[in-house]
C-alpha cells in the first residue's frame, strides 16, 4: 500500500499551486504525445488537481478522464476543482494507485506525476500503468531530478537544506527517480520511448519559491535557521529560483 510522505492539512494548497506552476510544461508534453479528442485517459495520483484540466480539454466531450487517488481529502479538493471548472468528462476514483481496480487494456493514455517516490514499489506502479494501457496506448511519467534546484544569488545554507530534503525522502523512496525513468520504460519493453526535460524559473517573490519550506525535512537544531534563510530569500524581489528538473518520459505499449 502506498503512503504519501508529505500528507498534511497544508498539502492541498501546495498541490494545487504546484499543478498550476507546472501546467504549461505538462501541456507541452501532451502536445508532443498528441492527445486526441475521444481518448480515454487516467491520471494516477491526481491529488487535488493533477493534470485533469489539461486532459479534459484535449479529450473533449467524447473523451473520458479518470483521476485516481487514495487520499479522500485530496480527492475532495479535486472534486471542487472539477466542479468549478465544469470538467464534465472527468470522474474521480478513491483507490490506491497500485490497485486501481480499473479494467486493464482500456486507456489510450496512462499518466502519473511525482508519485513513484511515495509508493512501495515504483516498478509495481509502472506495471499497473502498463496493465491499464490498451495495446498501442501511451504510458507517461513525470518525475523529479533535484540537481538543478538553486537559489540565485546563491545561498550558503541552501545545499544543506536540499540534502536534508533528499535524505528525508530517501527513508521512503527515491526523490531523484526522474533520472531513472527513461531506462525503466525501455527496460519494460515499451516502444518509441521519448524524454523531455523541463525546469521553471521563478521570480518576483513567486509563492512556489517557498516549496523548500513546505517540503523540507530537518533536524530540530537546524530547522529555524534553514527555514528563515529560505523565507527571507523568497520574500526578496531580487531572488530568482531555478526549480528541480522534471523528466517527462512517455512510451507506447506494444500492439
Amino acid at each position: 500500500m502506498s503512503q504519501y510522505l508529505l500528507a498534511s492539512e497544508h498539502e492541498l494548497d501546495r498541490l494545487q499551486l504546484q499543478a498550476r506552476v507546472w501546467e504549461a510544461e505538462a501541456s507541452h508534453m501532451f502536445d508532443a504525445i498528441g492527445v486526441q479528442p475521444g481518448w480515454r485517459c487516467v491520471d494516477l495520483g491526481c491529488g487535488a488537481m493533477g493534470v485533469l484540466g489539461l486532459l479534459s480539454k484535449r479529450t473533449g466531450p467524447t473523451g473520458d478522464v479518470a483521476g485516481v487517488d487514495r487520499d479522500a481529502t485530496y480527492l475532495a479538493g479535486a472534486e471542487h476543482y472539477v466542479t468549478s471548472a465544469q470538467l464534465a468528462n472527468v470522474r474521480l476514483l478513491h483507490q490506491d494507485v497500485l490497485e486501481s481496480g480499473l479494467p486493464g487494456a482500456t486507456f489510450d493514455l496512462v499518466h502519473e506525476r511525482w508519485i513513484m517516490p511515495h509508493v512501495d514499489s515504483p516498478q509495481a506502479l509502472l506495471e499497473e500503468m502498463i496493465r491499464l494501457a490498451k495495446p498501442g496506448g501511451i504510458i507517461a511519467i513525470q518525475e523529479a531530478d533535484q540537481s538543478s534546484w538553486h537559489f540565485y544569488p546563491p545561498s550558503a545554507r541552501w545545499p544543506r537544506l536540499r540534502n536534508l530534503i533528499e535524505a528525508g525522502f530517501a527513508l521512503r523512496g527515491d526523490i531523484n527517480i526522474g533520472r531513472r525513468t527513461f531506462h525503466m520504460l525501455r527496460g519494460a519493453g515499451l516502444q518509441d520511448v521519448r524524454i523531455r526535460a523541463a525546469v521553471v524559473a521563478l521570480q518576483d517573490c513567486h509563492p512556489y519559491m517557498r516549496l523548500p519550506v513546505l517540503a523540507g525535512i530537518t533536524t530540530d537544531g537546524e530547522i529555524d535557521e534553514l527555514i528563515a534563510d529560505v523565507e527571507s530569500r523568497a520574500a526578496n524581489p531580487e531572488t530568482m529560483v531555478i526549480t528541480f528538473t522534471v523528466t517527462q518520459v512517455w512510451a507506447r505499449k506494444p500492439d
